[in-house]
C-alpha cells in the first residue's frame, strides 16, 4: 500500500537501517570511554609537538610521516589501525578510537566505537564515505 506508514521504523524505507549500518559504531561504556580519554590524552600531547616544531604544509596540515612518526613513538603502528591522510589521524587502541586532526591551526581528538563497515583500506576508526 502506497502512502501507509511502517510500524517499526517509523516513517523509514523498509531496509533503511539495514542499507546504513556502515555508519553504525560500537557503543562505548563508561570504562571504555574513560580509558579511551586516557589514551586521547597520550596522543594529542605528543601530536602537540609536532605542532610546536612547526613545518606545517600546504591547507597548514602537517605531513603523514611527520604524524606517523609521532603517533609510533607511543607504539601505534599498522596492527593498530593507524590511518593517517591530510591532517586527520585515526588509532584503534583496541578498545576504542582515537580520531581528529592535527594542523597548525587546530589539534582535535574524538573517542568513539570502531565503525561496524569502515571506509575499505584505513582501519577501523574511519568512516565508511559509501555504503555495502
Amino acid at each position: 500500500m502506497t502512502g501507509t506508514r511502517q510500524e517499526g521504523n517509523g516513517d523509514q524505507a523498509p531496509h533503511y537501517a539495514e542499507n546504513h549500518a556502515y555508519r553504525m559504531q560500537a557503543s562505548l561504556t563508561p570504562d571504555k570511554r574513560a580509558r579511551g580519554q586516557a589514551s586521547a590524552k597520550l596522543i594529542r600531547e605528543e601530536l602537540e609537538k609536532v605542532r610546536q616544531e612547526g613545518g606545517a604544509g600546504e591547507h597548514g596540515a602537517f605531513g603523514e610521516e611527520r604524524i606517523a612518526a609521532a603517533l609510533s613513538r607511543l607504539g601505534c603502528g599498522e596492527e593498530h589501525g593507524v590511518y593517517i591522510g591530510t591532517g586527520f589521524y585515526s588509532v584503534h587502541t583496541g578498545v576504542v578510537c582515537v580520531s581528529g586532526r592535527v594542523t597548525k591551526d587546530e589539534l582535535t581528538s574524538e573517542v568513539h566505537g570502531a565503525y561496524v563497515e569502515p571506509q575499505p583500506g584505513t582501519g577501523p576508526c574511519v568512516k565508511n564515505r559509501g555504503g555495502h
